[in-house]
């Protein structure tokens, strides 16, 4: 396929400045890339005679909920006004309060050290640039809602790919600092293939090497877009962009307003596995989220506080939903055979059934603890927002499609918080969510909320999944030896990364981080520790040899039973003709009896 340079954005015409407030003009620039140092000046011109200015840099960027301090990459922080040296200070980490003394135009320039390609914030190298908006442009709050403009200066011959508006490629413009900041940048050498899916246009960006192939690429992308759209009845966009950057060890992405990052290993488009995990586990899951949580957003997001956490108990609703519906779309879009999806099922009830955390903290304390999550205990004392969350509305769905004998679904709900719950409306609550529920179906889903929404009640697989006529079976007939802990390999070392509560290595004194370097005696790697332990009975006793705080240390421990947590799904023998209209209608494909 011909390759193109996207130069033209369509979704709003030239902004204007309201009367009486500034021109907000941005410049970017990249002169040394080898030095990973953007160059950034903002222009303010036509300032009201105000005597000061605070301009504020986001510490956490939307699509992660974390905060990242983008502030410890600026550096030469200067401002002039009408010509002359302005004094500034900075108030706190992320604010530069700049004295304007009634200057007309007042310009800050600074630069940003952006080597952070792996978090998709801010990365520049000799080989290309990435842009979050977020981590590298600062704005006022006062001026957020006016509308904006950035001038592009690429090294050399590279190019610009994103979502912001542009008449030449070097020139954006954007409605607002908020929108502008949702259109993430590629510059570089990128390959851009645009497309069009039922009239509206789309691109594919690909920067960097690989076996991949666009037109393969595009066809699936376009099943993606088609899936997702039916889903939904319409798009909220004229068009969107898929960047997609090939570097080795990489991986994640991130939905933005009319686009989105997408980041992997370069050689896994030959690999089914691979290739089917980047276009449903990434594609499919990012462009979901351009309705659900870009246009639908919880309350407590919306709208965004740079300066801080944003609180919510939703975020299961905006992530793990999310990832629910795009393992879903991706057998509608035949992505993911029956079969597998049911073997998906099966390692759900697994991964869910081995958390120790689940039974601690629910997916509303989850949503809540998200900005605090990730300690070393996670696993132990944590639920998540993604995995349970993805978990709890499977769960809502079928129980909806139950409860009204297959005339409602989740989908139904979504739809019509689609349509109640627009952009900077003000956003949702778990209130307005069940509210919408029992408007739109007639379920009372207060005991449902009770228990596994605000609760940490196990959850009823086997019941909800005989709804679709699917069976939940545990595999594991024999008992086996069971240390609790799992391990890596980094380099030369073999670490653990895990041990599981109430588990003989969670009682013998290891910790995460410890190094492993022999069992028995005989040094271990973490692709043997399986097999060996395997050969061993419950009972038995085993030596660790590890270091530990740099200090070495020999750990016995005796071989526990694990617990009974392996499950397979699969279809009843014999549906009745409400479990087969389920699964058809949740699937949508036909009941094929294995």
């Amino acid at each position: 396929m011909k390759t193109y340079v996207i130069l033209v954005g369509l979704l709003f015409s030239a902004t204007v400045t309201p009367a009486g407030q500034p021109d907000i003009h941005y410049v970017l620039g990249m002169s040394e890339p080898q030095t990973h140092l953007f160059e950034v000046k903002i222009e303010l011109k036509d300032m009201p005679r105000d005597e000061m200015l605070d301009l504020v840099l986001p510490v956490w960027r939307p699509g992660r909920y974390v905060i990242l301090d983008f502030a410890n990459g600026i550096q030469e922080f200067s401002a002039v006004g009408d010509g002359k040296n302005l004094d500034w200070r900075k108030t706190d980490k992320t604010t530069w309060h700049i004295e304007t003394r009634g200057a007309k135009e007042v310009t800050a320039t600074y630069k940003v050290y952006a080597d952070e390609f792996n978090l998709r914030t801010r990365g520049l190298n000799d080989s290309h640039a990435f842009v979050d908006e977020s981590s590298v442009f600062m704005y006022s709050e006062k001026f957020r809602k006016l509308p904006v403009t950035l001038t592009v200066r690429p090294y050399k011959n590279w190019h610009v790919t994103t979502g912001l508006e542009s008449s030449d490629g070097h020139n954006f413009t954007a409605p607002d600092y908020d929108y502008f900041i949702d259109c993430p940048l590629e510059i570089g050498n990128q390959q851009d293939y645009p497309f069009v899916v039922d009239g509206v246009s789309h691109v594919l960006s690909i920067s960097g090497e690989g076996n991949w192939n666009a037109d393969t690429l595009i066809r699936d992308l376009s099943k993606v877009v088609n899936v997702t759209k039916a889903f939904w009845g319409s798009v909220p966009y004229k068009r969107y962009v898929f960047l997609l950057e090939c570097m080795p060890n990489s991986g994640g992405a991130t939905e933005h307003i009319n686009s989105t990052i997408m980041q992997t290993a370069p050689f896994i488009f030959k690999n089914p596995d691979s290739y089917r995990g980047l276009l449903v586990g990434t594609a499919t899951h990012e462009y979901f989220h351009t309705w659900n949580v870009k246009q639908l957003r919880p309350k407590g997001i919306d709208p965004y506080d740079f300066t801080k956490e944003n609180y919510s108990q939703e975020l299961w609703i905006a992530e793990g939903m999310t990832t629910y519906y795009a393992e879903l779309l991706g057998v509608r879009a035949g992505f993911t055979p029956v079969a597998k999806y049911l073997d998906l099922l099966g390692s759900a009830v697994s991964s869910d059934r081995q958390r120790p955390g689940n039974n601690l903290e629910s997916v509303a304390d989850a949503s809540f603890n998200a900005w605090i999550g990730g300690t070393q205990h996670w696993y132990n004392s944590e639920s998540d927002i993604y995995e349970k969350g993805a978990m709890v509305s499977a769960l809502l769905d079928l129980e909806i499609r139950h409860e009204t004998s297959n005339k409602f679904s989740l989908d139904d709900v979504m739809r019509e918080m689609y349509k109640l719950f627009p952009l900077s409306g003000g956003g949702y609550t778990l209130a307005d969510f069940r509210r919408v529920i029992t408007n739109v179906t007639g379920w009372d889903c207060e005991d449902f909320f009770r228990d596994f929404i605000f609760g940490t009640k196990p959850l009823k697989w086997e019941d909800e999944l005989l709804a679709a006529g699917l069976q939940v079976n545990c595999t594991d007939t024999v008992a086996k030896p069971w240390v609790g802990v799992s391990l890596y390999d980094a380099g030369a070392s073999t670490r653990i990364n895990r041990i599981v509560a109430g588990s003989p290595a969670y009682e013998s004194g290891l910790s995460t981080g410890d190094e492993v370097l022999a069992l028995n005696g005989y040094r271990i790697r973490s692709n043997s520790f399986s097999e060996r332990i395997g050969e061993l009975q419950p009972g038995d006793k085993i030596t660790l040899t590890i270091f530990q705080n740099d200090q070495i240390r020999t750990v016995q421990l005796v071989l526990g039973k694990a617990p009974k947590t392996n499950y397979k799904v699969t279809q009843v023998g014999t549906p009745t003709d409400l479990q087969r209209a389920v699964f058809e209608g949740w699937l949508e494909t036909k009941w094929k009896t294995n």
